[in-house]
């Protein structure tokens, strides 16, 4: 998936703020299947492009009228690229950002739903510090979890937790369905899996 990314963008010149503004969609419409009237939802952010997907979705949840708001592991004003525009869209929209250090498992059950934005693919090693500390305090938070492309803390090939790892209820995969959420292992993470159109292309992938 990640050669496939790079492709859609190098051959077919689709920009990577598209596909993000795509996955962000996918995954608010998510939400709103799975609550259809209006609620309170956190998105947990890291600063990569799954955070960017998580923007993106608070920013549609806001318009559409949903009490969203962003808690970010990075201060935003310190993102570029992709990711710092869809930050700018989202605040000049009016969708509040808020440190991870506010964070505590009591205020995240202030909400219904979570979405968990914090960790991709491309997590490797066991994962220790702040994004351990965050995992564990949506545990805590006992509710409803949304996460974007993969749970954070799964690793994508094997299908099993790096030490620790989110347990959503949905689970939206962007274009395609990673190898490790197909496992026996990952089961008790990834709850229901939808599989996002986001606008790959479908010659990049393999027949």
């Amino acid at each position: 998936m990640q050669r496939i990314d790079r492709l859609a963008v190098e051959r077919y010149g689709i920009p990577v703020l598209l596909l993000m503004e795509n996955a962000g969609r996918a995954v608010a419409e998510a939400v709103r299947l799975h609550a259809p009237r209006p609620i309170r939802v956190i998105v947990l952010c890291g600063s990569g492009n799954n955070g960017g997907d998580g923007v993106v979705a608070a920013r549609y949840l806001h318009h559409w009228g949903y009490r969203a708001q962003v808690w970010w592991m990075k201060n935003p004003s310190l993102w570029s690229g992709d990711i710092g525009q869809h930050y700018r869209m989202a605040k000049a929209q009016g969708v509040r950002f808020h440190a991870f250090q506010e964070m505590t498992a009591s205020r995240l059950r202030r909400a219904d739903v979570l979405i968990d934005a914090l960790l991709g693919t491309g997590t490797h090693g066991e994962i220790q510090g702040a994004y351990r500390t965050a995992i564990e305090a949506i545990h805590r938070a006992h509710r409803s979890v949304v996460a974007v492309d993969i749970p954070s803390g799964l690793d994508a090939d094997t299908g099993k937790p790096l030490g620790i790892a989110v347990r959503a209820k949905i689970t939206v995969t962007m274009a395609a369905a990673k190898k490790g959420l197909m496992q026996a292992s990952a089961r008790p993470y990834v709850g229901r899996l939808i599989v996002a159109d986001i606008g790959i292309p479908k010659p990049l992938f393999p027949q």
